[in-house]
């Protein structure tokens, strides 16, 4: 397998997985309300960033690190590593932390405060189940190919 093609499998799995669980959690929550202030909602859609970085080390960086252990994937890719990511802690409970963290200061916080300019505040369990999709489907391909990236930096040296 192909750096790029474990990359890919590896964001869209995820991905598709975070949007089914995301989609399901939230229509039991919201699914019998008629409408949702968004300021209900909205702490919650903001933290799917920092929820997706945090559980993506926890649940990701073990098999992340098998795929890399031979190195052979990452030189026939020609990958070198940011010097940043050799940053983060070995251990995957500290950087667990740090990556929710990083999610929730470049992430969460920014689309926290910009939720309240999408509209007039009300939305139909339909509109926010919806919302929280797609957000979920953004982050996870942004934040899981960061995830896999910053990995390598267990391998590369």
């Amino acid at each position: 397998m192909t750096f790029r093609t474990f990359l890919l499998a590896q964001a869209f799995g995820i991905a598709a997985f975070n949007v089914a669980i995301n989609s399901a959690y939230t229509s039991y929550l919201w699914g019998a309300e008629q409408q949702l202030a968004l300021g209900e909602v909205s702490a919650d859609l903001a933290m799917t960033p920092i929820w997706i970085g945090l559980l993506s080390v926890l649940l990701g960086t073990f098999f992340i690190r098998k795929a890399f252990a031979d190195g052979t994937m990452l030189r026939d890719a020609g990958i070198t590593s940011h010097p940043v990511f050799s940053r983060l802690p070995r251990n995957v409970l500290p950087r667990s932390v740090v990556v929710a963290v990083l999610c929730a200061i470049a992430f969460a916080l920014p689309l926290f405060l910009a939720l309240p300019l999408i509209g007039d505040g009300v939305l139909t369990p339909v509109n926010a189940i919806g919302t929280k999709a797609i957000i979920t489907l953004l982050f996870s391909l942004l934040i899981v190919p960061l995830i896999v990236y910053a990995t390598t930096a267990d391998v590369v040296q």
